[in-house]
C-alpha cells in the first residue's frame, strides 16, 4: 500500500513538472515571437531617431544665418524643432528599453541572490506594464482628440506627432510585456512559484493602494501624502526600477489618491509624454550632446592635451596637470563629466604610463578632471537646473566659468604639491622650446573659437542657448570635416550616442512631469519650505545638510537624474532661506559631482576604469581623495565668497 502511494506521488510530481515545462515553453515561444517582431522595428526606428538628432541642428543654423544676413527669421523653426524632439525620443524609446539603457540605481539590488533579483524584476515589470499600458491607451485618446488640429506656424497636423508618441509608448509597452514574460519564465525554471505569487500579489497591492487608502477613515494631509509618495519612490529606485518609470508610477498612484475621479490621473498619463518632450527649450539637450560627440571624434581632446603637455609637461606632475587642463578645455565643448573623463583618459593615460606615473595619481586626476565637464559651460547639468528652477541658462553658463577655473586651479595645485613631495609619483616630462609651445596652441584655437562663439552669441543676444547648441554642433561638424577626422561610421556613432542619451534624459523628464502633478497637488515642496525655514538652525546648517544629501545621492546616480529628482522638492526651501538661485546652481553641480568620484558607486571612477583596465578600482578611489578635498575647499570658498559665482552674471546681465 505504501509503495502504491509513493508511486502515485511521483507520478503526480512528474505530471506537475510537465505542466510547468509546458507553461514555460509557451511563455518562451511568445517571448521569441515578440522579439522577432519588435527588435528589428525598434532598431530601425532607433537609427531614424539618430538621423533626426543630426538633422535638427541644420534648421537652427540657417535660421540664425538668415537673421544675421537678411534680418528675418525662417518661419516655423520652433515648431520644427519641437516635432523633431518628439521623433528623437519616441522613436528610440523601445530600443533603449531593449538595450536596458534607461537610467537606474544599482545599489541594493545587486546584493540580493539571483532568484530574488528575478522576482524583483517580475514585480517591477508587472507594475510598469500596467501603468504604461494605461499611458498607451491615453496617448491614443490624445491623438483622437487632436485629430484635425494643426500647428500655428507650419500648419502641420499635430496628430501626426502625437501618433508617433503614442506608437513609441505602445512599442515600449510591448517590450515591457516581453520583459515580464521573460522574467516569469526564469522564475518558473527556478521553481519559485510561491515567490512568483508574492511578486504578483505585491504588485497588485501597490496598484490597488490608492483605492485602499481612500477607504481608510480620516484624510491624509498634503505633507503626509507627499512623504508617502517620496518613500515609495525611493523604495522603487532601490529595487532598480529605472528612474523615469519610478517617477511616473509614483506620480500616477499619488494622483489616484488625491483625485476624486480616475479620469484626471489617466489624462495626465496621456498628456505628459508629448508635452514633456515637444519643447524648443529641451532641444538644447541633444544639440549640446551632439556638439560634444563631434568634438570627440574631431580629435580636439588630443589637441588640447598635446598643447597642455607642451606648456606644463616639464613641471612636477606636468602630465597630470596637462590632463586636468585638457579636461577643462574639453569641458568647454562637451558638457558631461563622464564623457570628459573617458575621452581625456583615452588620450592622456598612455602617456602617463610611459612616464611611469603613479596609477592612483594618473587615474585620480582624470576622474576628478572629468567633473569639470558639467561645471564649465556649456553644461547639460546647468540646462536641466535652469529648466527645473526656471532660471536663466545664460546666467548659469556664465556663473560656472570662474568656479570652474578655480576648481581646475585647485586640482592642478594639489598635483603640483604632491609631485614636489613625492617626485617618484610624477616624473617631469621632456623640455619643449617656446616655439613648440606656440605651435601647439594651434590645436586649442578651434575649441576657443567654438567656446567664445557660443557664449558670445548667447550673451550678445544674437541667439538663444538652444540656438547656441545648434551653432556649436554645426561648428564642431565643420571642424571635424575640415580636419578630415570624421568618417561615416564615426558620424553615425556620434548621432546614435546623442539620440540614446537624449532619450534616457527626456524619459526621466517625462517621469518628472507626471510626478510634478502629484507634488503640486500635495504642495509638498512649499510645505517643506515652510518647515525648513521654521527650523531653529542657521541657514548655513540647513544648507550643509542639503549639500551632504547631494554628496550621498551623487554616489548613486548621475548629476542630471539627481537634479531632476531632488530639485523640485528642495529648491523652494533654498530660495526661502535667501540663497541666490544662480549661486546655488553652481554649488549644487560641484557638490553633486563630488559623489561622482566617491565610493561606493562613483560613476566617473567606473567609467574611467573602462579605459584604465589594469588599474584596480580601489587604486582609482584612493587617487581621487586629494581632489575630493579640493572640491570641498572650492565649495567652502564659494560659500564665503559667493561673488565668485555671481560677479560675471551680475556684470553681464
Amino acid at each position: 500500500m505504501g509503495t502504491r502511494i509513493l508511486t502515485a506521488d511521483k507520478s503526480s510530481a512528474i505530471n506537475s513538472n510537465k505542466g510547468y515545462t509546458m507553461i514555460d515553453a509557451w511563455i518562451d515561444a511568445i517571448v521569441r515571437l515578440l522579439e522577432k517582431i519588435i527588435t528589428p522595428i525598434s532598431r530601425k526606428l532607433d537609427t531614424l531617431s539618430a538621423l533626426m538628432a543630426g538633422i535638427m541642428s541644420i534648421p537652427i543654423f540657417f535660421d540664425v544665418l538668415a537673421r544675421l544676413i537678411f534680418g528675418k527669421s525662417i518661419p516655423g523653426i520652433i515648431e520644427l524643432e519641437e516635432f523633431m524632439m518628439v521623433l528623437i525620443v519616441f522613436l528610440a524609446l523601445a530600443f533603449t528599453q531593449i538595450q536596458k539603457e534607461h537610467v537606474d540605481i544599482n545599489l541594493v539590488f545587486s546584493r540580493f541572490p539571483k532568484w530574488v533579483q528575478n522576482l524583483i524584476e517580475t514585480f517591477n515589470y508587472s507594475i510598469c506594464l500596467i501603468v504604461f499600458s494605461l499611458m498607451s491607451w491615453q496617448t491614443v485618446i490624445q491623438v483622437i482628440k487632436k485629430f484635425g488640429e494643426v500647428s500655428f506656424s507650419l500648419g502641420i497636423p499635430i496628430s501626426i506627432f502625437l501618433g508617433v508618441a503614442a506608437f513609441g509608448v505602445i512599442l515600449l509597452t510591448i517590450v515591457l510585456l516581453a520583459d515580464l514574460l521573460r522574467s516569469i519564465s526564469v522564475v518558473i525554471k527556478e521553481g519559485k512559484w510561491l515567490g512568483l505569487m508574492v511578486a504578483f500579489s505585491l504588485a497588485a497591492l501597490l496598484l490597488a493602494s490608492p483605492f485602499l487608502i481612500k477607504m481608510l477613515p480620516g484624510r491624509f494631509g498634503g505633507l503626509s501624502l507627499g512623504m508617502i509618495g517620496m518613500v515609495l519612490l525611493f523604495i522603487l529606485l532601490l529595487l532598480k526600477m529605472p528612474i523615469g518609470y519610478a517617477m511616473a508610477v509614483t506620480g500616477f498612484l499619488g494622483m489616484l489618491i488625491i483625485s476624486k475621479k480616475v479620469a484626471a490621473p489617466l489624462s495626465i498619463l496621456g498628456i505628459a509624454p508629448y508635452h514633456s518632450t515637444a519643447s524648443f527649450i529641451m532641444a538644447v539637450v541633444p544639440l549640446f550632446i551632439l556638439m560634444g560627440e563631434l568634438a570627440f571624434y574631431s580629435g580636439i581632446s588630443k589637441d588640447l592635451f598635446d598643447a597642455a603637455n607642451k606648456w606644463l609637461g616639464r613641471l612636477p606632475g606636468g602630465l597630470s596637470m596637462a590632463s586636468v587642463a585638457g579636461c577643462a578645455g574639453f569641458a568647454a565643448v562637451c558638457g558631461d563629466s563622464m564623457s570628459t573623463a573617458v575621452t581625456m583618459g583615452a588620450v592622456s593615460l598612455p602617456e602617463m604610463e610611459k612616464k611611469k606615473y603613479s596609477p592612483s595619481l594618473a587615474t585620480g586626476s582624470l576622474a576628478a578632471g572629468g567633473t569639470l565637464g558639467i561645471l564649465i559651460p556649456p553644461s547639460v547639468g546647468f540646462i536641466f537646473y535652469a529648466i527645473i528652477t526656471e532660471e536663466s541658462v545664460g546666467k548659469l553658463f556664465i556663473a560656472g566659468i570662474l568656479p570652474g577655473l578655480l576648481l581646475a586651479t585647485l586640482f592642478m595645485l594639489s598635483i603640483f604639491l604632491m609631485a614636489l613631495y613625492k617626485p617618484q609619483m610624477a616624473p617631469r616630462g621632456d623640455r619643449t622650446s617656446f616655439e613648440e609651445k606656440l605651435i601647439s596652441l594651434k590645436g586649442v584655437i578651434p575649441m576657443l573659437l567654438l567656446f567664445f562663439l557660443i557664449l558670445g552669441g548667447i550673451l550678445g543676444g544674437i541667439f538663444s542657448p538652444t540656438e547656441g547648441g545648434g551653432i556649436g554642433a554645426v561648428g564642431a561638424f565643420l571642424y571635424a570635416l575640415a580636419r578630415r577626422r570624421i568618417s561615416k561610421e564615426n558620424l553615425m556613432a556620434a548621432l546614435k550616442e546623442t539620440a540614446k542619451l537624449t532619450t534616457k534624459l527626456l524619459f526621466i523628464l517625462i517621469g518628472v512631469g507626471i510626478l510634478g502633478y502629484f507634488l503640486a497637488a500635495t504642495r509638498l515642496p512649499f510645505i517643506l519650505s515652510d518647515v525648513v525655514t521654521g527650523l531653529p538652525f542657521g541657514r548655513h546648517v540647513i544648507l550643509g545638510a542639503v549639500l551632504l544629501l547631494f554628496i550621498v545621492l551623487g554616489c548613486l546616480m548621475n548629476v542630471i537624474p539627481m537634479i531632476l529628482l531632488t530639485l523640485p522638492a528642495i529648491f523652494p526651501s533654498i530660495i526661502a532661506l535667501g540663497f541666490d538661485p544662480i549661486w546655488f546652481g553652481v554649488v549644487t553641480v560641484i557638490v553633486m559631482e563630488m559623489g561622482q568620484i566617491t565610493p561606493p558607486i562613483g560613476v566617473n571612477v567606473f567609467a574611467l576604469s573602462s579605459v584604465a583596465t589594469e588599474v584596480p578600482l580601489e587604486t582609482i578611489f584612493k587617487g581621487v581623495l586629494p581632489f575630493f578635498v579640493c572640491m570641498v575647499l572650492c565649495v567652502i570658498i564659494l560659500i564665503i565668497f559667493p561673488q565668485i559665482a555671481t560677479f560675471l552674471p551680475n556684470l553681464l546681465f
